[in-house]
This record gives C-alpha cells, structure tokens and sequence, in this order.
C-alpha cells in the first residue's frame, strides 16, 4: 500500500507532517508515502527546504507553487494537489493509495488487502453524521438539490448511496487527474454558495448551519458516484478523534487528531500549537488518546533533531 498525504507549505501543517512521518517510520510505512506540499508566493518556507535537502527522509516529497485560480477556500488545495500529483505521474494512478491528512496515526498495523481487492470501489470512515446526504438534507432539500447540480450529479445515484457515505480517511484507486480537477472545482463553488445561503439554511432547533467548511468532502462523494466508483464506509476504518480514552486505543483502527478546539490539560489540542509543540510544555492526561500523540511529538524531536524547529 502507498500513501497520499497532501497539505499547505506552513509551520503548522509541516510539524504535523513530521510527527506523522516518525509513526509512519515506526510502522514501517514511510518510505511508500507520498506528502503533496502546496507552497505560496512562489517559494518553499525555510521548513519545507530543510526537508528537501534533509537526508533523514525516507519518504517521497513533491512540492507544487499555488497556481490555483480561487483560493478562497483553503481546503480546494487538497483535490488540486492530488490533480497535480496525477497529472506529473499518470501512471501512478492504477495503483491503490490510502488518502490521508496530516494528522491521522494508525494505531496498529493494518492488512490493507481488504481495500486493493476490488475494482470500482473505494473504502473510507464512516462520516454519514456529518458529510451524509441525509445530513445535507436535515439542512434544507432545497440545499441538496443545488449541491447536486453544482457537483453535476443526479440526486437520485447520491441517495442510492447514502448509507455509504465516506469521509477522513480513504482508499482510492484508478483515478485521474480530471477527476480531482473537478472535486477542486466544484468544491469552491460548493463552499461559496453554501457560506451564502448560511441564514436561508439554518432550520429551527439546529444549533448550527451547515458545515460549509466539509465543502471538498462532499464533493467528492458526489463525484465518486457520478464516476460510477461505489462508495464503502467500512467499519475496518473507524477512528478515534483527540479526545478518545487511551484504553480505547487498539479498538479503532486510526486515531484523528482533531476536534479539539481548546486546551483543557486533558485532550492534546493541535490548534494551540500553530508555529510547533517541538520544545514546549504540554500538559494532557495520561487517560486521554492524544496522550499517545504526545508522547510521538517527544520521539519526533529525538528522531528528527536537524528538522525540528521552536
């Protein structure tokens, strides 16, 4: 199994990367990993030179200048890095990738082969509560009919796949650079005309509006289906988000880092950290997941003291 890993060119999505990619040495994964690195304005961030330059890695780095024509949302960058990666390396498309950001561990070896053995279909998490058809609808019918047509697909072949609705991690095969153009495309105007009908689709008794920021995640659902890919939210990919028990740990396959959007000296929360966590004190409980995440970030700055930064 390989991996496909995109993220932007900044400090706090790199020192994410460099703490994944010790787990991933530690799983022996790394050197069949693939980061996409977006960068800005022209030139790579001194971080991200260190690491070209860097000898201590083992996995593949491909770095791309932001070329896309709306960036105003921010998370477009991952279909247009994977259309970038397909579109230099064609070929690499046969093959089967787990899809995966930054911030996700395993947290046990995993046999892959349940995810290669079909074609025409991809694997990924359970995110029906969030990035469901259903879940879209619960918001305004309405709403779901207009992110249809923009994703150019019939709301009738998404319903028929909605108990399988797929999110977090995947498992991706036979694709294209065309077909990530499209998810990057459509997911911009997604995002914009759902951050616009906010107040027009925010039902009475709903705390929030719709996630608008999930944009790209339902883009993609979408155009899974509309290229006949059958989606399958498969148990094997459940995953554990910041904030799980730590004697919870072996009974998901992975741990998310995210969803915890404060310090409270029990979870590890990532958002604290924007610049690097390398050097600091961080306060978390031994009972808490993210625990394990911690424990990593120390690991990292004694695997990797020529790459790390404060």
């Amino acid at each position: 199994m390989e991996f496909l890993i995109p993220l932007p060119d900044h400090p706090y999505y790199l020192w994410q990367m460099l703490v994944q990619t010790t787990h991933l040495r530690e799983m022996g994964y790394e050197e069949n990993t693939h980061y996409l690195v977006v960068y800005f304005d022209g030139a790579p961030t001194e971080q991200l030179r260190t690491f070209f330059e860097s000898d201590d890695l083992r996995c593949y780095l491909h770095a791309y200048p932001d070329t896309r024509e709306d960036r105003s949302y921010g998370p477009s960058m991952k279909p247009w890095l994977l259309a970038q990666f397909f579109d230099q390396f064609p070929e690499e498309g046969r093959k089967a990738f787990n899809y995966l950001d930054p911030d996700v561990l395993f947290t046990r070896p995993m046999d892959f082969s349940p995810f290669e053995r079909e074609n025409g279909c991809w694997y990924g998490s359970d995110t029906g509560s969030y990035t469901s058809a259903s879940y879209i609808r619960s918001k305004g019918e309405q709403l779901f009919l207009d992110l249809c047509l923009i994703a150019e697909v019939d709301p009738d072949l998404v319903l028929a796949h909605d108990h399988n609705s797929i999110g977090a991690q995947y498992f991706i095969k036979q694709t294209d650079a065309e077909f990530w153009r499209h998810v990057e495309r459509t997911s911009v105007a997604a995002h914009r005309h759902m951050v616009e009908t906010a107040e027009q689709y925010h039902p009475e008794g709903h705390e929030h509006p719709i996630q608008a920021w999930c944009a790209e995640m339902y883009m993609q659902q979408f155009a899974t289906v509309r290229a006949g890919i059958t989606p399958i939210a498969s148990p094997l990919m459940d995953f554990h988000w910041a904030d799980a028990p730590a004697d919870k740990w072996a009974e998901k396959a992975y741990f998310h880092n995210a969803g915890q959007t404060a310090e409270n000296g029990g979870h590890f929360s990532k958002t604290t950290w924007q610049v690097s966590p390398f050097g600091k004190d961080i306060q978390v409980s031994s009972t808490s997941a993210s625990s394990r995440y911690v424990e990593l970030i120390r690991r990292t700055e004694d695997i990797f003291p020529d790459l790390i930064w404060e």
